[in-house]
């Protein structure tokens, strides 16, 4: 590993690994750094290894990707090798809708829906498997940031083991060193992102903090629930199912969605995707398991899934989905300080989501390298 990278990028979810991937086709002689929190690649998009059990690895963030019918030729070139080798399979059969009266019917969408194959983390593993030169993309896991500042022209990150890494550029692929929000989550009393300018030195990055602080997002908590290989178990007929709630049931239970995913020895696990604006209250288990008993008691394949599971696991997601305000493509890079930002908190070509933050990806690197893609 290089004492100097040319770019360090922090994340490494699905915009930081379509950045990391494209920029390498395009320069494959950049050497990158992706600094990592977790434990692996993907972000929202990532894949849980339990510990405790080794049999059980499960999606417990981002469970499909959604894109819209005016999908961009650039994201077409990356994930129609994925769909033509069904490592990306469409899956708009296995997501219902549950209204508040219980009744479970198709989920009408006009979108796109896949999920990756065998499981959400390799969406990145395969985007970043299309790069030329892939021994200069290197990997920091469990890597907390603890500062950000730029030196006679380089970027020096600080993290939470006291290690000094050094760039000649950094992509920040989430708003969290850049928004309020990171002050409670990093326990830290300033925006590493504000730190790291005087006011005025830098406009792109002054207009981005001002923008950013205007951001509201959609927390999450993912309860991870299992249900052990019995006859309960194979009773229940899917691999994979997805059941969306209608927002009359978000707005009185705060449920968003909830996750069947069978395990490779037979079990299952339950993944309730619970989301709210401003905190992230806690919620009584056994109300939960009530809740859902009573949501679901005209079917009784599920009733019996309920009756069986117990919380293995819980999730606070860090890195919310922006809500509004989203930033203009005009604040992506600054030339004059040598620091881009790429992420679903730009507004770009009318979508969201994965397919959002993956079109800022592209831009930025079509930018800096001034190649098509």
């Amino acid at each position: 590993m290089s004492n100097i990278y040319d770019f360090i990028v922090i994340g490494a979810g699905i915009s930081a690994c379509t950045f990391a991937s494209l920029l390498n086709k395009s320069s494959s002689d950049l050497s990158i750094l992706l600094v990592e929190h977790g434990r692996r690649i993907g972000g929202r998009a990532t894949t849980r290894k339990s510990r405790k059990n080794k049999n059980l690895e499960y999606d417990h963030g981002l469970p499909s990707i959604n894109f819209t019918e005016h999908i961009s030729e650039d994201i077409l070139k990356l994930i129609s090798p994925l769909i033509n080798s069904k490592k990306l399979i469409d899956i708009s059969k296995d997501i219902l809708l549950m209204n508040e009266f219980g009744n479970i019917n198709n989920a009408l969408n006009h979108d796109l829906i896949y999920r990756s194959s065998p499981l959400m983390v390799n969406f990145c593993e395969e985007i970043l498997n299309q790069s030329i030169n892939p021994k200069n993309i290197n990997f920091s896991f469990q890597t907390l940031i603890k500062s950000i500042k730029r030196i006679h022209d380089l970027w020096e990150i600080k993290d939470n083991n006291g290690k000094l890494i050094k760039s000649q550029n950094l992509i920040l692929s989430s708003s969290l060193l850049a928004h309020p929000r990171c002050l409670k989550i990093l326990n830290i009393n300033s925006l590493p992102l504000r730190d790291a300018f005087i006011p005025g030195k830098d406009k792109v990055v002054d207009a981005l903090l001002k923008q950013t602080k205007k951001l509201t997002y959609i927390m999450r908590k993912v309860y991870i629930f299992y249900v052990s290989n019995s006859s309960v178990v194979q009773n229940f007929n899917h691999q994979y199912l997805q059941i969306i709630f209608t927002n009359i049931i978000k707005e009185d239970l705060n449920f968003e969605r909830i996750v069947f995913q069978r395990q490779s020895d037979g079990s299952i696990i339950i993944s309730l995707h619970c989301s709210y604006i401003n905190n992230l209250p806690e919620i009584s288990i056994d109300n939960m398991i009530k809740s859902l008993i009573s949501l679901f008691s005209s079917y009784k394949v599920f009733l019996d899934l309920f009756f069986e599971a117990s919380l293995i696991d819980t999730m606070d997601w860090r890195a919310s989905q922006p809500l509004n305000n989203l930033l203009p493509k005009e604040l992506q890079w600054s030339d004059n300080s040598k620091i881009g930002f790429c992420g679903d908190w730009f507004d770009l070509n009318s979508c969201g989501g994965v397919e959002s933050a993956m079109n800022s990806s592209i831009r930025l690197v079509k930018s800096l390298t001034r190649v098509d893609l």
